[in-house]
Formats: structure tokens, C-alpha cells, sequence
């Protein structure tokens, strides 16, 4: 059976393990030591952080960071390889936003890299724009919003 779970810190090391197992496979390095030091303190760096969870593994996340009281920012969605193609992806997306929507928030956005082509479409099929840079991470070529009006998905 497959869940969808909030972060608890019980799940710390399977977070930490599936991460950098989904970074291998896009051929990044994990560095939580380092420029991803922020999944160090999930609790206070995002508003939100779900784990898919299958069999008592961490094989999915999601999560949001607060921009201001008006904007969120999708972070940390991954899904383990062999789970793709079957709606997972588009769970946890859901999550997010109606977790944003029910907040108050009236936008989402994100930063990614044009190479990932099925997660752009993804962010596509749920009502994302590309839009200009709005930060400066210099790993991202891809900046994208999507306007909330309170529905539900």
C-alpha cells in the first residue's frame, strides 16, 4: 500500500537516502552538507514536506518553502524511477497545491532545469507558466508560477 505521509524526523534518513538516490539517477550529487543544507531542518525550512511512502520506504516527496504570506515555492518533488507513469507524481503534486490553496496562498513557483522534460510537463498539466527568474539559483533555466483560485485538484 502507498501513503502519503507529513515529514516527521523519524523518516530523516530514509528522506536523506531516497534524496540522494533520486539526485544519483539525474546525475547530481546530494550535498546536505553543503548547498542542500536545508534538508537538515525540514521542520523549519518548509511550510510543508509529504513522503510518499510504499512499504514503509521513502519512494516519493514533496514539499513547499514560503516565499512571503502571498507565494510559495514547490520544492523537492521526486518520485522513485519504477514509480513513474502511474499518477504518483501528480498525487503529490496535488498535495501541494491544495495544501497552498487551503494556506491562502495565491501563487506557486518553481525553478527547474529544461532537460527534465516529463516533470515540465507535469508542472504544465497543472496550470503552470513559464515566467522570468525569480531567484538566483544558477542550477535553474526553467522558472514557472501557477495563479491559485481556491480550486481543488
Amino acid at each position: 500500500m502507498i501513503q502519503i505521509e507529513p515529514y516527521t524526523n523519524v523518516l530523516r534518513k530514509d528522506v536523506f537516502d531516497f534524496t540522494e538516490r533520486c539526485f544519483s539517477e539525474l546525475g547530481k550529487r546530494f550535498e546536505p552538507i553543503g548547498r542542500h543544507s536545508f534538508y537538515n531542518d525540514i521542520e523549519n525550512e518548509f511550510i510543508i514536506f509529504y513522503c510518499l511512502i510504499s512499504d514503509g520506504t521513502v519512494v516519493g516527496t514533496v514539499a513547499l518553502k514560503k516565499i512571503d504570506d502571498m507565494t510559495a515555492e514547490l520544492k523537492s518533488l521526486y518520485l522513485d524511477k519504477d514509480l513513474r507513469g502511474q499518477g504518483l507524481g501528480s498525487k503529490l503534486m496535488q498535495y501541494a497545491i491544495n495544501y497552498a490553496n487551503d494556506s491562502g496562498y495565491k501563487t506557486i513557483v518553481l525553478d527547474s532545469m529544461s532537460q527534465y522534460k516529463e516533470a515540465l510537463k507535469l508542472y504544465e498539466h497543472f496550470g503552470f507558466k513559464f515566467c522570468e527568474r525569480y531567484n538566483n539559483n544558477m542550477y535553474a533555466d526553467v522558472f514557472m508560477r501557477l495563479e491559485l483560485d481556491n480550486r481543488q485538484y
